[in-house]
């Protein structure tokens, strides 16, 4: 195959990597930015080479040189087996230029494409090859990311039209100088400001140079400071036990409820309750009143003994017939009477949602 039928099937691939580059919106890092990427390289050779899947180390330089273009030298070296069984010699070097798409799959993980050309000696003979791929990138601190691509080689110099298939993953270490940082990159933030504006290291909208509350969760809403707005909440928990006529028993049939109040109790240890015990009007007062505190004791001793409640968050309290709640005129206006009760009123601090 000659040079020129090469190059026109390696650059037929190019339109198919620029609709997606023509589909983004996402930033690039720093312009001017030096960074360097060591690595590995593993080659399918094509079948018609002779050579067997090898892979090694592979070592590059580049160069953030516009808002989403970088390019790269970079090289490898491998010692695949031909046919014979025999270690070939392989050197490789190449100029990439590397483009980042982002914005295509959502939080801080960014597609790329790349394409370059350059140069490979196998055993002294040297065959000009290019590649064309792409792959992702992960940011993992403000000056690191890992970097993996999948890419189609293709060396000028052979009389068949097979590509070889190469994978190859780098750490990409970004170089400070001087004052110069490399803020943590994202396709949401990228997307929502430019390279230009102020870092914003939690991304809650606020600049760091402003934000006084760093590391706000993603979930909050925040004030003009980066700090989450406060919102006060009310929460009411009621228990209503009620008895038959002169027991104290508590029923399995409350646990349920009883259970619902050692809960939120559990929730928040700051609360400690008072169980108020009524009767009705039938029996002498001082006996009824001696009625309702046996109750409150017997639902209070259910909250400790079966719910873990400490004796120390529960009192109890029995009012007699003292303060009926309905008629006691009627046997569904007692059984109304006949009950422990208590009411929890919590204000609860939370913050507004995003």
């Amino acid at each position: 195959m000659t040079e020129s039928l090469a190059i026109t099937r390696l650059f037929g691939l190019i339109p198919a990597v620029f609709v997606l580059v023509c589909t983004s919106t996402a930033s690039a890092a720093e312009l001017g930015q030096l960074y360097v990427a060591p690595g590995a390289q593993w080659m399918d050779f094509d079948e018609e080479t002779g050579l067997g899947n090898d892979w090694g180390f592979s070592a590059g330089v580049g160069l953030q040189i516009a808002e989403r273009w970088a390019l790269e030298v970079a090289g490898f070296d491998l010692d695949p087996d031909n046919n014979a069984g025999n270690e070939v010699d392989l050197d490789h070097y190449r100029v990439d230029l590397f483009y980042n798409v982002g914005g295509l799959l959502g939080g801080d993980w960014q597609p790329f494409v790349v394409g370059g050309i350059g140069n490979t000696n196998f055993n002294g003979e040297n065959d000009t090859l290019m590649n064309v791929g792409g792959g992702l990138r992960l940011q993992l601190s403000q000056n690191l990311e890992w970097r993996t691509a999948v890419r189609a080689f293709e060396n000028l110099g052979r009389d068949h039209e097979d590509f070889d298939l190469g994978l190859d993953t780098s750490l990409i270490y970004y170089i400070d100088f001087g004052s110069r940082s490399r803020p943590a990159e994202t396709a949401a933030a990228a997307a929502a400001a430019p390279r230009s504006e102020p870092a914003d290291s939690d991304r809650d909208g606020v600049p760091d140079s402003d934000d006084d509350c760093s590391n706000t969760p993603r979930s909050y809403a925040v004030d003009s400071s980066g700090c989450p707005i406060p919102v006060e909440e009310i929460a009411r928990v009621e228990l209503l036990v009620n008895f038959d006529f002169d027991r104290d028993e508590v029923k399995a049939e409350y646990f349920n409820e009883i259970e619902e109040v050692a809960d939120f109790m559990a929730q928040y240890p700051d609360v400690v309750i008072t169980l108020e015990g009524h009767t009705d009007s039938r029996g002498a007062e001082a006996y009824n009143e001696d009625l309702s505190q046996r109750r409150a004791d017997a639902v209070r001793a259910v909250m400790i003994d079966r719910f873990d409640v400490g004796a120390g968050r529960v009192s109890a309290r029995g009012f007699g017939e003292s303060q009926p709640i309905a008629s006691n005129d009627t046997a569904a206006g007692r059984a109304e009477n006949r009950r422990v009760i208590t009411v929890i009123i919590q204000t609860l601090q939370n913050y507004r949602p995003r």
